[in-house]
């Protein structure tokens, strides 16, 4: 029908039921005619270009029509307006798709030959206004490499996640603190956080709905009070790769570090995705409910370390087991071996424990002791229903370590199954019975 070159094109005006937009190049851009601020989508532009620039008919469908309604083009799906440098003007309309016709059919210019043209040729013509805004990058967030975490609901705690494997609080367990739960700072898991973290890497604009948001646009989109705001910190590494025969010198990649923030306003009316605003853009943007409430909806005891106390037995120095009245010490010291050095460089020592003063058989107690405070973990929160068999401790375990010292205390709940542990004076969950009753027992039998 015509053929136009997609560099010399110069204006392109595209009608149809979802949008009415002209572009306009300028100095090798494309823009919106009517608003040259409007940040449009070069690659969506480049794809209409590439549909429109030439078309050919498949076939003739009929000459000097008498009813080109029958054809649908008196009211058209599309038309288009092209304009090159040189002055040259063309204008496709294109009507109903057909089956028979195998495409859409069309005419340019005059009415008095209908054409049939392929379907594909309508596929970048269907872009909204929202969809032709340029969006946003989006973040290349790895849940490997986040270093902190914070959802702040409108309603209720904020859950916020820092991992500092030198400085954090709970640097002896995985280096993740949590804040607040039970209004305190816990020890977060690695692996649990990093599975919350998993749906960051799918953040992405769908659209746009406007590029330069008011303080109307705001509260019209429930962005003036968000339901939530989301920060996330992040590094990212230059020539990182997940091939694991990769042979790049990790020591030698640079990281560079991120912060990406966003808050979420209200629901669109598919109820499919939310409106956002996103920190440094200035606009109103759509993402996907499914993965942002994914992201927000964190249950703090989920994502703590569930262990009370996380083993590690080089560290240990001493531990004091107070029970029906009695108290026992097993303590652990350790001489450097003089002249060894192990395979990552670091000294090498031989450790000594003993309990109440005797000499007990190192690697068998190290065994035990990593077995029995390993099976030792949190089942679920103390209820409030349940009305506790009485309030005496049954026992306590005081453990030093290099890092510091935690204090552990069992009392009575339910008098079958299961005792509330108080950790460093603060007591929200359950333990099993039995369990905490071996550490008792399997630490005393060392002697």
């Amino acid at each position: 029908l015509y053929s136009l070159k997609a560099d010399d094109l110069v204006s392109v005006h595209v009608v149809s039921d979802k949008a009415d937009m002209t572009y306009t190049k300028e100095n090798g851009v494309w823009k919106d005619a009517k608003d040259n601020q409007y940040p449009i989508d070069q690659e969506k532009i480049n794809d209409i270009l590439d549909d429109v620039a030439e078309v050919k008919a498949s076939k003739l469908v009929v000459t000097d029509p008498e009813d080109i309604s029958q054809y649908q083009l008196d009211k058209p799906s599309y038309q288009i307006e092209l304009k090159d440098r040189a002055g040259t003007t063309k204008t496709l309309t294109i009507g109903m798709e057909s089956v028979a016709a195998e495409g859409y059919y069309a005419y340019c210019g005059n009415k008095n030959k209908i054409y049939a043209i392929p379907s594909n040729i309508t596929d970048s013509l269907s872009y909204t206004k929202q969809e032709m805004m340029e969006l946003p990058e989006q973040p290349d967030i790895n849940a490997s490499y986040v270093t902190a975490f914070k959802v702040t609901p409108s309603k209720g705690e904020t859950f916020e996640a820092v991992y500092n494997k030198n400085r954090a609080q709970y640097k002896d367990y995985e280096g993740w603190d949590i804040t607040p739960v039970y209004g305190k700072t816990m020890p977060g898991s690695a692996s649990a956080l990093q599975n919350q973290f998993s749906g960051l890497a799918s953040l992405s604009c769908t659209d746009g709905v406007t590029y330069k948001a008011t303080s109307s646009d705001k509260k019209k989109y429930g962005l003036d009070k968000p339901s939530y705001v989301v920060d996330v910190s992040y590094y990212t590494v230059e020539g990182d790769s997940t091939d694991q025969n990769s042979t790049t010198d990790k020591s030698k990649q640079k990281k560079t570090d991120h912060v990406y923030q966003f808050s979420v306003g209200k629901k669109d009316k598919s109820g499919d995705n939310y409106y956002v605003s996103i920190q440094g853009e200035k606009g109103i943007y759509r993402m996907s409910a499914e993965t942002i409430d994914g992201i927000v909806a964190v249950t703090p005891m989920n994502m703590l370390c569930n262990t009370p106390h996380k083993t590690n037995v080089d560290t240990l120095q001493e531990i004091a087991l107070t029970q029906n009245g009695k108290t026992h010490k097993i303590v652990m010291t350790k001489k450097e071996v003089k002249n060894a050095i192990s395979e990552d460089n670091s000294k090498v020592y031989d450790y000594y424990v003993k309990l109440d003063g005797k000499s007990v058989d190192q690697e068998t107690f190290r065994t035990t002791y990593q077995t029995v405070f390993g099976n030792l973990v949190y089942r679920r929160p103390i209820s409030d229903k349940q009305k506790v068999t009485g309030n005496k401790s049954v026992g306590t375990i005081t453990i030093k370590t290099d890092d510091r010292t935690l204090k552990l205390e069992f009392l009575p709940y339910d008098g079958v199954n299961f005792y509330r542990i108080k950790v460093d004076g603060q007591c929200h969950f359950l333990v099993d019975k039995n369990v905490a009753d071996k550490v008792f027992e399997k630490l005393l039998a060392s002697k």
